[in-house]
C-alpha cells in the first residue's frame, strides 16, 4: 500500500530525555517536550498487544505501534526520543527508513503505561 501525505493524520509532540538531579543528587531522567514545541504530522498504526498475569495479581500489557513520518521533519530521530499523542506517550524502540518510498520514515514504539496507570 502506497502511504501518501494526506494519510498524516496524527499530529504527534516531540518529547526528549532530560537529566535532572533528585533529593539525593542522584542523576535522574524525565522526558520533557522541545523548547519550542516539536509536533509533526504521522500515521500511527497498531501492531501488537500483549496481555499476561504476573504473580501477585498484577497484569503486564505490551502494545507496539508503528508510526510514520516524513524523513524531513524529524532529522535528529534517536531511540531515547519520545512521542506523545492525545496523552499517550510512546517509546522509540527503533526505526529505519521505508525502502520502498524513501521519502517516509518508519518508527516502532511501545505504549508506555508507567506506575500502572494507563496514559488514555
Amino acid at each position: 500500500m502506497e502511504l501518501s501525505a494526506g494519510d498524516l493524520r496524527n499530529r504527534v509532540e516531540l518529547l526528549e530525555r532530560v537529566a535532572g538531579l533528585n533529593e539525593l543528587g542522584e542523576t535522574t531522567y524525565s522526558y520533557q517536550p522541545y523548547d519550542p514545541p516539536r509536533k509533526v504530522w504521522s500515521q500511527i498504526v497498531p501492531l501488537s498487544g500483549q496481555r499476561e498475569t504476573i504473580p501477585g495479581e498484577m497484569e503486564r500489557v505490551a502494545v507496539t505501534h508503528r508510526v510514520t513520518v516524513r524523513v524531513s521533519s524529524i532529522r535528529d530521530l534517536t531511540t531515547d526520543m519520545r512521542l506523545r499523542y492525545r496523552g499517550q506517550e510512546y517509546q522509540v524502540i527503533y526505526f529505519y527508513p521505508n525502502y520502498k518510498q524513501n521519502a517516509w520514515t518508519e518508527i516502532f514504539c511501545k505504549l508506555v503505561i508507567e506506575n500502572g496507570v494507563q496514559s488514555f
